[in-house]
């Protein structure tokens, strides 16, 4: 359990497609997540069997998710990925997002 951090001290793990991952918060079946990205960088379609919420905090990207239109997001929205929907992004300026899953993501905390 993790209650309390900030993401100017928080561990940085470099994902594979080159983004910066940040754990924030984690306790009972809760994880707060900051994700920096630079242009250019895809994040792979994938799922996982954890709901997602999101939550723009700078940038734009595209967000694509089975199911839906391709959607173009900027500075202030948000959105919902459910359990096993497979999803990704496309990022076209810097981009900061913070996500939240339930239940914690183990794999986040390797």
């Amino acid at each position: 359990m993790q209650i309390l951090a900030s993401a100017e001290t928080a561990l940085k793990t470099i994902t594979p497609e080159g983004a910066t991952r940040q754990v924030l918060s984690y306790g009972g079946g809760m994880m707060l997540v900051q994700f920096t990205f630079d242009a250019g960088i895809t994040a792979p379609i994938h799922s996982h069997p954890h709901e997602q919420l999101g939550y723009v905090v700078e940038g734009e990207l595209d967000l694509l998710m089975a199911g839906q239109d391709t959607i173009r997001l900027h500075k202030g929205a948000s959105y919902y990925v459910a359990p096993n929907v497979k999803h990704g992004v496309v990022i076209y300026a810097p981009t900061v997002l913070i996500d939240a899953f339930t239940p914690v993501r183990e794999d986040f905390l390797v």
